[in-house]
């Protein structure tokens, strides 16, 4: 049987909701991935238990239910203009510079470090500001990095993510990744706290293509700046919880005002976020549970219009019980034990100072951030020649940077820099029990891993009109990256006896050092249209390797890449529908990848010779009408390696992937959202989020067909207090985020899941 909802809002607009419900309450659409030689179910229609299936339908019910209530309030509230809608974007300054009644504001950026409008800034851009956060759920920074096209996080075991960002890789887990996340200046370029609670936000800005002349060698693929909101005169605050599916809850509050006016400010957030699990195990209820904790504050002074200093600080605690799959067919049943764990404790602290000193502004910024990773892993039931597999991960990061900066009113706008930083990084790796099923019970190997990295880079961009609408733009950083480590590999008599292995440690040094060049020209044909083209050069320095058992295997040199890429922002009908589009192309020198040793039973790090990318990238915005918008994201990149040669670990035979695509990175991917809010108070929102077909290994053996994801939000929303009911995967699409083929290990995405949340303001 066939239904559908239809909500009429005015007289402009229809809704339609539709599914398909059979006698036996099937959920879900059902997908087949084919493999050259054996077929993966990507998801699937099933029967769920009772007590889950009866909670997902009555939760979808009442969305239902509350969207048919909610029209006729629509419709009676249409003449009621006592309360005004809210701002779908842009700051409280740019608000007043509205074309037309009803057109989308500007919105004001730093990406550059400097403010700028996002459709005069010669670059690719998403940006989410906190009624936009709001308004589409997103509470950790992993839901943002899901809603960026040509950008793929896809969760790994013990809470790896790898990531492609327009075709450029996760590099080594452990230090670099194509997409490096600041949260208040400060850099986390690690595989961990993707799903990073957000706190008291005033944007995210995602900065799609390298940025390696302002962010350093690590911006390979992109950047993401978390800004909090700064404290100041303005008392408020905000209290809410969620309660949703798999016994999932959340809890927390800000609070922001003056302690002496006009001089001294505080804010300070909390944050408690849990979950049972969606994975069940024979013996327990579920395996996967959650719980994480984030503390967060802000002490801010302002002894002189020209002087703004502030002292920033997070804590985050996490910890999880993982579950992964064996095989290849999407499951709720998990292969997990209660030895398994994967524990993150994460502190930043950053000192930012701003003085104004009309002629130029004086900038710095100080940053100390310390991480503490500890994962477990049982392998036996999938790895029989593995029973146990730990790794503790420790690092430590301080970095220093200077800016001078012109004038906002300055004709030419020029910005000089000088980044420093200093980083520790301790990963002691030990497996435990290999081989039990031959009878060797004490087999055991130690790996622990020491490296210090210490870079200097002074930086500079120079902006110059060359017409009144013309403008040119030159940017530099220079990089030198010096590593030293001391590498052991330490395996018992027995392996050594098993495998011939012999004890090895090294201590290497070596530095990297490059010359990263930006161009780019633009035009502002008109206040609302602009084009753009520009080149840059990035890199990532080269390292050595924490698993490495012999001295070949010791060392992976840098990669670099030239990036080019034309653009177009536009604004059409008074800016009510914005336009842009982007065309990119990039190609990869030494490409720095992971290869499986099955000796090791471990990732280490080489490198290809070429790969190239290219691709392009759609963003619309279309206020229909008052409180009425849909948006839409949209992306598609080719990425494949051109020359890359090595060995087939299993068959011992030299094999080719040249012309082979690079993993994690779907073809098409993006977002389509449409959103309404009534003056009234009524909100609604429903977006589908795309990811197309990709590949989950270098030879392109086996991959995972394209994944549509379903999500709903239904609120009314008060003067001081608001109430949602919100779906997420509403459809119960059943999928894979990874699968790792050479142990036939998967990790399932978030099924169905049906929530309620509640917020007072003040």
């Amino acid at each position: 049987m066939l239904f559908c909802i239809a909500i009429h809002i005015l007289e402009q607009v229809d809704v339609c909701l539709g599914s398909s419900v059979s006698k036996h309450t099937y959920w879900g659409w059902t997908h087949v991935v084919q493999l050259k030689k054996k077929f993966i179910f990507i998801s699937k229609e099933e029967p769920m238990s009772p007590a889950k299936s009866k909670l997902g339908n009555y939760c979808l019910y009442l969305m239902i239910t509350a969207c048919l209530c909610a029209a006729p309030v629509v419709a009676m509230a249409e003449e009621d203009d006592a309360k005004e809608p809210r701002q779908n974007s842009g700051t409280d300054e740019a608000k007043t510079n509205n074309a037309t009644p009803y057109g989308l504001p500007p919105v004001i950026v730093t990406v550059d470090k400097r403010k700028t409008e996002v459709q005069k800034t010669p670059m690719t851009l998403t940006v989410l500001d906190s009624q936009q956060l709001d308004d589409k759920g997103v509470t950790k920074i992993d839901d943002v990095l899901r809603r960026v096209p040509n950008l793929s996080v896809n969760r790994g075991m013990g809470g790896m993510n790898y990531m492609s960002f327009r075709g450029a890789p996760t590099v080594i887990p452990t230090e670099t990744n194509p997409l490096v996340i600041y949260v208040d200046g400060v850099p986390a370029d690690t595989f961990m706290n993707m799903d990073a609670s957000l706190l008291d936000i005033e944007r995210v800005e995602v900065l799609r293509g390298p940025q390696s002349v302002m962010y350093g060698k690590n911006s390979f693929g992109g950047i993401i700046n978390v800004i909090s909101k700064k404290p100041d005169n303005t008392i408020r605050g905000k209290v809410f919880t969620r309660a949703e599916s798999y016994e999932g809850y959340a809890l927390g509050g800000t609070v922001s005002g003056p302690l002496k006016e006009d001089l001294f400010y505080i804010s300070l957030s909390a944050m408690h976020d849990q979950s049972e699990g969606y994975m069940d195990v024979s013996g327990r209820d579920r395996s996967n549970t959650s719980q994480k904790d984030r503390f967060k504050g802000t002490l801010r002074l302002t002894p002189t219009k020209q002087i703004d200093i502030s002292l920033h600080g997070d804590y985050t605690r996490s910890r999880e019980r993982p579950a992964y799959i064996k095989g290849d067919e999407p499951t709720l049943d998990s292969f997990s034990t209660n030895k398994d764990y994967s524990d993150s404790d994460t502190l930043n602290l950053a000192l930012t100072a701003s003085v104004d000193m009309d002629f130029m502004t004086f900038n710095s910024v100080t940053t100390y951030r310390t991480e503490t990773i500890d994962f477990q892993a049982y392998l036996n039931p999938v790895m029989p020649m593995a029973d146990t597999s730990g790794r503790n991960i420790v690092r430590k990061e301080v970095t220093q940077e200077f800016r001078l900066n012109s004038p906002e009113d300055s004709k030419v706008q020029w910005l000089l820099g000088l980044y420093g930083s200093y980083t520790d990084l301790d990963i002691k790796n030990i497996y435990a029990n290999y081989m039990p099923m031959y009878g060797f019970d004490n087999i055991s190997l130690n790996q622990p891993f020491k490296q210090t990295t210490q870079e200097i880079a002074p930086f500079g961009q120079i902006d110059i009109p060359l017409t009144e609408s013309v403008h040119a733009i030159a940017g530099l950083r220079w990089y030198n990256a010096y590593k030293s480590a001391t590498i052991k590999y330490e395996p018992n008599s027995d392996m050594q006896a098993l495998f011939g292995s012999k004890p090895m440690e090294t201590s290497p040094d070596k530095s990297w050092s490059e010359l990263l060049p930006r161009f780019a020209l633009t035009w502002q044909i008109n206040p609302s249209d602009m084009i753009y083209a520009g080149v840059s050069r990035s890199a990532v320095p080269g390292g050595f390797n924490y698993g490495a058992s012999t001295p070949t295997e010791l060392t992976y040199d840098s990669q670099t890449a030239w990036n080019y890429e034309i653009g177009a922002k536009t604004g059409w009908f008074d800016n009510k529908f914005l336009a842009n589009l982007s065309l990119f192309y990039s190609t990869f020198e030494n490409l720095q990848i992971m290869e499986y040793n099955p000796t090791l039973a471990a990732y280490v790090a080489r490198n290809a010779g070429r790969a190239s990318s290219y691709g392009a990238e759609l963003d619309l915005t279309w206020r229909i009408l008052e409180g009425l918008e849909f948006d839409l994201s949209g992306g598609y990149t080719y990425a494949q390696y051109d020359d890359y040669r090595t060995m087939d670990t299993t068959t011992g035979r030299d094999v080719s992937y040249d012309g082979k695509r690079i993993p994690y990175t779907p073809t098409f991917s993006g977002t389509a959202g449409l959103q309404y809010r009534h003056s009234s108070g009524v909100f609604a929102r429903m977006e589908a989020i795309y990811a197309d077909k990709l590949y989950w290994d270098d030879a392109n053996d086996y991959y995972r067909d394209p994944v549509t994801v379903f999500n709903a939000r239904l609120g009314y929303e008060g003067d001081n207090f608001d109430i949602y009911l919100y779906g997420k995967n509403i459809f119960g699409t059943r999928y894979l985020q990874s699968y790792a083929s050479t142990t036939s290990i998967g990790v399932m995405a978030p099924p169905q899941t049906f929530g309620v949340e509640l917020a007072y303001r003040f």
